[in-house]
């Protein structure tokens, strides 16, 4: 996920970190030949960033995380639903209605909360 970088600082190995939008940090190392980054050195080089647009991998994750959950839950509420119809002795179509009113039902900020919860719980440092 593009975000921006807001500032830097240095962390316990004298690194330069960028700190990003979203909160997330992300190494701007400058360590020839590997990574050629010698702006970052400068307050200048690294004013002369700020505002420029990194890909966040932290946030990708997360996404990926939370949509994976959706669906998951989204599943889970529908099969339920539409077995429990069946139980019940509904036809199809009264099956089919059970399983939308339960997706309708579903707690979308309850699935994303448990399913992120344990970012939040991890990355306090968020770098």
């Amino acid at each position: 996920m593009k975000q921006k970088i807001t500032g830097f600082h240095v962390d316990v190995e004298n690194h330069w970190v960028a700190e990003l939008e979203c909160g997330h940090n992300q190494h701007m190392r400058h360590d020839p030949p590997w990574m050629e980054r010698p702006w970052v050195l400068t307050l200048e080089g690294r004013n002369s960033r700020l505002g420029h647009v990194l890909n966040c991998v932290r946030c990708d994750e997360m996404a990926d995380k939370a949509g994976k959950a959706v669906l998951e839950a989204a599943r889970s509420a529908l099969m339920e639903a539409y077995e429990d119809g069946g139980m019940s002795g509904l036809c199809a179509e009264g099956r089919w209605d059970l399983a939308l009113d339960a997706l309708k039902k579903l707690d979308l900020k309850t699935v994303l909360n448990k399913a992120l919860s344990s970012d939040e719980d991890a990355g306090s440092n968020k770098s």
